[in-house]
């Protein structure tokens, strides 16, 4: 996987930590966002949990945040130590994951038994 630099950076106690790493969200990434969407809300509709529910995600996705152990890269860190610039890169990057995977399966070559 590729390291990649926040602008910004996440505030974690003392220190900014700017270099990541994220993989590509699975379906129990989604589910786990969900349920702590509602827990948190109580719903998972309207615009606050929308926006609660993709950090909930990026939480589960980033695998490496400078010296960051994986455990402590939560959804509260998240909404109280990124702002919306890094949001932004954070998600473009996981999209471009999933278009790096797509483009690599449309490459791959089917062979019928």
């Amino acid at each position: 996987m590729e390291k990649h630099a926040l602008l910004y950076g996440v505030q974690a106690g003392d220190k900014v930590h700017t270099d990541f790493q994220v993989r590509i969200p699975v379906v129990n990434d989604t589910i786990e966002a969900l349920r702590l969407t509602y827990e948190k809300f109580g719903t998972t509709e309207g615009a606050v949990a929308s926006t609660y529910f993709r950090v909930a995600v990026m939480a589960l996705v980033i695998t490496a945040l400078g010296d960051l152990p994986e455990e402590e890269i939560t959804t509260d860190l998240l909404l109280n130590g990124m702002n919306d610039d890094d949001f932004d890169l954070i998600d473009a990057q996981i999209e471009a994951i999933k278009k790096k995977r797509l483009l690599s399966n449309s490459n791959s070559q089917v062979i019928e038994p």
